[in-house]
């Protein structure tokens, strides 16, 4: 009998050790492999970052505006700017005419960079005494700013696409227009500027995030859920406005398809109606944070979650949306993906991670 239950005690003991060293099932389900790369350390933390080539920008609170060249072994911080004394919390670039934009909650500013994405472009005069003023640089706006688009209109028009907290004229229109300065008694040379003009169009409620898509354009408004609108020159009209679960604070286009990030309540997934002028509700997906902003690689929801770091989100199947794996990267503000890397701006920095198929 004792021989039995000896034998018995083994078979447990075996049981048991074999069942701890089976894998996570969480791992077993996930499609995508995630490899960290580096830390780039921006002091102030990094509120928002953009992309284009090897070039990185940054918003660093703080710290102000930097770039980061990428191109190398490790990213190197070539440039730093600060515009104020105020946190620097949002980044845009237009690449093709070279501007640059960045807002604090006062204003925003805007700057022309040099052909190499490097710096500033300076202005000089014949004596070499570089020229600043409104037309090669300043600042526009008002406060509460929340989110920001630049686009290329055509070769000598720029759109700045601005929302803000402000329900009246909550989402403005930037229009810089290419102009040459001609020599006159102040400057002694001729030099080229982009003149900003703007209007301001009434939304009807608080605006936390936008995204656009040719004409289409989608409101985060809080509260009172999304809005999706149609730009027709400079009027915005409605096309459908719909209630989502907890604050709406981004939107993202993906596909034939809207997602909404809804802080506490997780993203939903609405699709687009037919020539894309309404929204139905198919889907939502919780997480453990509390989601932030939205960027897409692939069929990949990449969430920024605050304090509780990076979700991926299976999208392969819209109407059932799965999470796929969670990122331990800090308190993680936005997201961007470039190369199948993404770049989080996080309170460390920027981290970089390389995304991949398994």
């Amino acid at each position: 009998m004792k021989r039995f239950i000896t034998a018995l005690s083994v078979l447990l003991l075996l049981a048991t050790l074999m069942s701890c060293l089976k894998p996570d099932p969480i791992e077993d389900d996930t499609s995508i492999e995630i490899t960290y790369l580096d830390l780039m350390e921006t002091i102030g933390f990094a509120r928002d970052v953009v992309v284009h080539e090897s070039k990185v920008f940054v918003a660093a609170s703080q710290a102000g505006n930097q770039i980061w060249d990428v191109s190398g072994d490790e990213p190197v911080k070539v440039f730093q700017h600060n515009f104020t004394s105020k946190p620097a919390l949002r980044v845009a670039v237009e690449p093709e005419s070279r501007l640059f934009f960045t807002f604090d909650r006062a204003q925003i500013y805007f700057k022309l960079l040099n052909q190499e994405f490097t710096a500033f472009d300076p202005v000089y005069d014949i004596h070499g005494v570089q020229i600043e003023t409104a037309e090669n640089s300043g600042l526009i706006g008002s406060g509460s700013n929340e989110d920001m688009i630049a686009r290329q209109l055509n070769d000598s028009l720029v759109a700045l696409y601005v929302i803000d907290r402000t329900s009246d004229d909550g989402f403005k229109q930037y229009y810089f227009n290419h102009q040459t300065h001609e020599p006159d008694m102040i400057y002694d040379q001729e030099f080229q500027y982009w003149e900003p003009n703007n209007v301001g169009t009434s939304t009807g409620g608080i605006n936390l995030g936008m995204d656009m898509r040719d004409s289409l354009v989608a409101i985060a408004h809080d509260e009172l859920g999304l809005g999706l609108y149609r730009l027709d020159v400079v009027e915005l009209d409605t096309l459908s406005v719909i209630d989502t679960p907890g604050e709406t604070m981004e939107v993202q286009f993906y596909k034939n398809y809207l997602l909404s990030a809804n802080n506490m309540a997780g993203m939903s997934v609405f699709a687009l109606g037919e020539d894309n002028n309404s929204l139905t509700h198919l889907a939502d997906i919780e997480v453990s944070g509390w989601v932030k902003q939205i960027s897409i690689w692939n069929d990949i929801a990449i969430l920024s979650c605050g304090e509780n770091g990076i979700f991926l989100v299976d999208l392969s199947d819209p109407e059932y949306p799965r999470v796929d794996q969670a990122i331990d990267a800090g308190y993680t503000y936005r997201t961007v993906v470039a190369n199948d890397i993404i770049y989080a701006a996080t309170r460390e920095g920027v981290k970089r991670y390389q995304i991949a198929d398994r």
